[in-house]
């Protein structure tokens, strides 16, 4: 069984990298960080708060830093498109006014088992949701990774200010 991640970290690549990072997001979290997988440019990590992690790492973080992206996930879940709608629709109710986007990273699944193509997906996530869309600069973004841990496809979900997502590339 796959320990429930809430952080994903993406770096350089190489396997000096996934080191470096490592290393920086238990110097910027004094240790209070679980590794819980890695794969090729990716670290997946559990820690008490993701949103607070993601802005300690926020301001702890170098100019010549090999983290890439922060991405606080505030649900796991099988990767079908059902499993997704509930958990977007139960955080859409947590998540605040204002516009909304959705952004999905993978393939999720109908419900005959069938990949689904990424706009169509995005389609039935934002379907029901009574709030104005914003493409561009949305107040809120849900944001879909599917993600493959040691064999078994999750799909991580977050929803929330496009800001809790950290880009180094935007800030150094």
């Amino acid at each position: 069984m796959i320990r429930r991640f809430n952080l994903i970290v993406s770096h350089l690549p190489g396997a000096t990298a996934k080191r470096e990072a490592i290393m920086e997001l238990r110097r910027a979290l004094n240790d209070e960080i679980e590794i819980v997988a890695t794969q090729p440019n990716l670290i997946f990590a559990r820690v008490r708060d993701p949103d607070k992690a993601v802005e300690i790492i926020r301001n702890s973080i170098e100019k010549n830093t090999v983290i890439l992206r922060v991405i606080p996930v505030y649900r796991v879940v099988d990767p079908n498109i059902e499993a997704v709608k509930k958990a977007v629709d139960d955080l859409m109710l947590q998540a605040g006014n204002g516009s909304f986007a959705v952004r999905v990273d993978g393939y999720l699944r109908d419900e005959e088992g069938r990949l689904m193509h990424r706009q169509d997906a995005v389609i039935r996530i934002a379907e029901g949701i009574e709030r104005e869309v914003n493409l561009d600069d949305p107040d809120i973004l849900v944001y879909v990774k599917v993600v493959r841990l040691r064999g078994r496809y999750s799909a991580a979900v977050f929803v929330g200010p496009p800001s809790l997502i950290l880009s180094t590339a935007k800030i150094v």
